[in-house]
């Protein structure tokens, strides 16, 4: 398994020691550099290339918008700010996640289960082959054999502690997996997890009011800290995998 070489851009001590804390505590990750503003950053990525930025927005001097206008082959990118307002712009300039602070470790290792399976898109986080995005089905275990699930007919997906409910368009299939487990499997750009129980398929979306997402009959909630990012993400047109 080759580990994503990452950096840390923020002029905030505090910031910059609890994200470098955070990589170190994922094997996925190796650290390049722990940088205090982007024009630091730019000297020392362009001696070490970096596939991965943890880059905060509202900096002096650069910001994180021109650090990454600045560079030819800018690296993939998660923002970090403490502004919810910047949620927008932080995707349209195909940011992988957006993260706000005080950032979470649950929220800061979703975050990288994403960069993972946009740059290491063949491998998942235990080193097997994962579904290929060309496949538009697979099997679970239910009812005493397999069953097979198409991509496009899932609604929703629902955690139940040591199982899952997968809701389709016209049935419920319950399986012993976990949805984090079950979260991987799925192909990229097509399905994102607006809560910690919840990931829902982008086109199944009815409409999103407040912190509830509506899919067909079911009104599913959107956890606070995934509001602001899930509902740029889906205005900008950008998804890209959770």
């Amino acid at each position: 398994m080759k580990n994503i070489i990452c950096a840390v851009i923020d002029d905030e001590p505090i910031a910059r020691n609890i994200l470098e804390d955070f990589v170190n505590q994922d094997e996925r990750l190796s650290l390049q550099g722990n940088y205090k503003n982007a024009k630091e950053a730019l000297k020392g990525i362009t001696t070490q290339p970096v596939e991965l930025v943890f880059l905060d927005i509202n900096m002096p001097g650069l910001t994180g918008f021109q650090f990454l206008r600045s560079m030819t082959n800018p690296p993939a990118v998660i923002f970090t700010t403490a502004y919810r307002e910047h949620a927008m712009e932080g995707f349209d300039a195909n940011a992988i996640d957006y993260l706000l602070k005080p950032i979470a470790i649950e929220r800061f290792l979703l975050a990288v289960n994403k960069a993972w399976k946009f740059l290491r898109p063949a491998i998942n986080e235990t080193g097997n082959t994962t579904i290929k995005d060309s496949e538009d089905f697979f099997f679970v275990k239910a009812d005493g054999g397999l069953t097979k699930i198409f991509f496009e007919e899932i609604l929703f997906i629902e955690a139940l502690k040591e199982y899952v409910k997968i809701v389709t368009k016209d049935r419920s299939v319950i399986t012993y997996h976990t949805i984090s487990g079950l979260e991987e499997k799925l192909p990229t750009g097509k399905f994102y997890r607006t809560h910690r129980s919840y990931i829902v398929n982008i086109k199944a979306i009815t409409s999103i009011e407040a912190f509830t997402v509506k899919i067909d009959k079911h009104e599913l909630p959107i956890s606070r800290n995934e509001r602001d990012a899930f509902v740029a993400l889906v205005a900008s047109g950008k998804i890209i995998s959770k």
